[in-house]
């Protein structure tokens, strides 16, 4: 690997190989959920971990978790790097991949394994406001700690529970109601 060469230490090179086995697929899956095709998501994946070598000792320091976190952070940047490069997109559009990312059900194993129930996930969390579904999916699809999420939003952890909390209900009630059931979530109400 490329990315070991620019590495000092034996130590670095092999916590960089874990951290590399851990997120490949989940930042190519991120890649391709933002509408890349198969070999524009791989060398996004690809210039990510470059970026990511060469910034090693800044970054060393980080849990597992806040780890996978900036994984998906870079490629996600990496993504739009080369969408705005390609003027492919409008900044109105690229705003419409990054939420659409968002959203966990377009994860592309999942979306196979999920079929039709997606669409009403998908419809769900339409329903819902956006800081609260963001909220949501830091939590249940990147797997971020309540910590972390609070960090990234720039609120308290309290805060970002109250958002979960929330969400969830939120998400229910919306869900309920996509599915004819009413607020007690019994058919028919």
């Amino acid at each position: 690997m490329i990315y070991l060469m620019l590495l000092e230490t034996e130590d670095d090179r092999k916590n960089f190989l874990e951290i590399y086995n851990e997120n490949y697929l989940k930042m190519y899956y991120v890649a391709q959920g933002m509408g890349q095709r198969q070999a524009d998501a791989e060398n996004a994946v690809h210039d990510a971990f470059l970026s990511l070598a060469e910034n090693f000792t800044k970054y060393s320091h980080l849990s597992c978790s806040e780890m996978t976190g900036l994984c998906v952070t870079i490629v996600k940047h990496k993504v739009l790097d080369s969408i705005r490069r390609a003027n492919r997109y409008s900044d109105a559009e690229l705003e419409e991949l990054i939420l659409y990312d968002e959203v966990p059900e377009h994860d592309a194993p999942g979306m196979v394994e999920r079929g039709e129930e997606s669409v009403f996930v998908r419809k769900a969390l339409e329903g819902i406001s956006e800081i609260l579904r963001q909220t949501l999916t830091l939590k249940y699809y990147y797997e971020l700690s309540n910590k972390e999420i609070a960090r990234i939003q720039g609120v308290s952890v309290k805060t970002v529970e109250m958002r979960l909390f929330r969400g969830k209900k939120k998400f229910k009630e919306v869900w309920d109601e996509a599915n004819g059931r009413g607020a007690t979530g019994k058919p028919g109400n």
